[in-house]
């Protein structure tokens, strides 16, 4: 199998309709077992949601996640989480009044002092592929695409193939990599380090990535600019939070 053409709806699992009016355009799943081994131990299944059989992996690509956050006009200090866990607790409440079992994990989430890796998940789904820019590329949306949420069901959910064969890295004359002031982005690994001291230091960075709008993969769906700054200060408030000590 190669690329997957179609995006995947929310609607399509099974899913709340209403997530994608949310924005939650993009979504996979994902046999529990294949999610076990994926994830950390306080992740699991067996703590998370005993008898779970699926994991509904929650994806925004594009716009129309900005768009439908905007509309919210939500307040407070971490908007994006707030519309995030409001519209996918929602989708919860939904399955748990048909009879199925359902509890939401979220990519900001820490277990036992752990990060799942929703990179992993959305890419064993077939969300996208790993790319140079350390984040995936979807053959839609390209790097415009961020994975928020899982969904652990007592549903059984038909799983969402990867997407094998897709690598628009190769062979790609990488101008993410001479946009990236920090020299982040590398022929075969991202440095996450250099992209947080370079955020960090740069107020430009801290508005937009230059090397994500380089990508030459999905470029009419990039946020708008006035979104992107949205979203570039939320991960400027979470390497903010990460380099402050606990108890500070």
């Amino acid at each position: 199998m190669t690329r997957r053409a179609e995006v995947s709806a929310p609607g399509a699992l099974g899913l709340d309709p209403a997530l994608e009016a949310a924005g939650f355009n993009a979504a996979g799943a994902l046999a529990v077992e294949h999610y076990d081994e994926l994830v950390p131990p306080a992740w699991r299944s067996a703590r998370v949601l005993p008898g779970a059989r699926s994991a509904a992996v929650l994806g925004c690509g594009g716009r129309a996640f900005g768009e439908a956050l905007s509309r919210a006009a939500l307040a407070g200090e971490h908007p994006i989480d707030a519309f995030t866990r409001a519209s996918v607790e929602r989708a919860v409440q939904a399955l748990r009044r048909d009879g199925s079992g359902a509890h939401a994990v979220f990519y900001w989430e820490r277990r036992e002092d752990d990060f799942a890796d929703f990179v992993a998940l959305g890419r064993a789904c077939g969300l996208g592929t790993p790319s140079r820019l350390g984040v995936l590329i979807h053959p839609t949306y390209g790097p415009w695409i961020s994975i928020r949420a899982v969904i652990l069901t007592g549903s059984k959910l038909p799983p969402t193939p990867p997407l094998l064969d897709y690598d628009p890295c190769r062979g790609c004359p990488a101008p993410c990599a001479k946009a990236c002031p920090g020299d982040a982005v590398g022929a075969v690994e991202f440095d996450f380090d250099a992209c947080a001291r370079t955020t960090r230091a740069r107020p430009d960075c801290r508005q937009r990535c230059a090397a994500r709008r380089a990508c030459v993969v999905g470029r009419e769906h990039a946020y708008p600019e006035d979104l992107e700054r949205r979203y570039r200060q939320a991960v400027v408030a979470t390497l903010e939070r990460e380099a402050t000590p606990s108890g500070s």
